[in-house]
């Protein structure tokens, strides 16, 4: 098996999107999805801290080849909700700093520690984001971060 760098997978990943988003996509979504599609166009922040072994994944869907990446992933950190490592910082009460959002489950990282607590930023506890979670999995991003 061949292999090559998270740099140049993410590189073309990115050459693929540009060809993508260069066609007429109005003829496979409706206006809403595409908006929303072309609206979350960041790759740099849909594949930060995730998973080789889910890069290899994108890069054999979009070229057919079998193909390993290699090299370091992005030390994130662990979401108190679903425990995905998703969080490029964690929050500090006293600087006031680390209001990240986890990919994954959504859940905006207030610093809460009690899984019942109801959180009016995240209108919901983190035992409600668990239950959305096992009710509603996304089986996409199985295996895109570590736990």
């Amino acid at each position: 098996m061949n292999n090559i760098s998270r740099e140049k997978a993410l590189e073309l990943i990115g050459e693929v999107r540009s060809f993508v988003e260069k066609m007429d996509l109005a003829k496979c979504f409706d206006k809403n999805a595409l908006s929303n599609i072309i609206e979350h166009s960041d790759l740099e922040m849909d594949f930060q801290g995730v998973s080789n072994g889910f890069l290899s994944e994108i890069v054999h869907a979009v070229t057919g080849y079998d193909i390993e990446v290699i090299g370091e992933v992005d030390v994130l950190f662990s979401c108190p909700c679903c425990g995905y490592k998703t969080l490029t910082e964690l929050h500090d009460t006293i600087k006031g700093t680390g209001y990240d959002i986890c990919p994954y489950c959504r859940w905006e990282d207030d610093g809460t520690v009690d899984i019942n607590s109801y959180r009016a930023i995240n209108q919901g506890s983190i035992q409600d984001y668990r239950y959305k979670i096992c009710t509603n999995p996304n089986k996409y991003y199985i295996s895109k971060w570590f736990k």
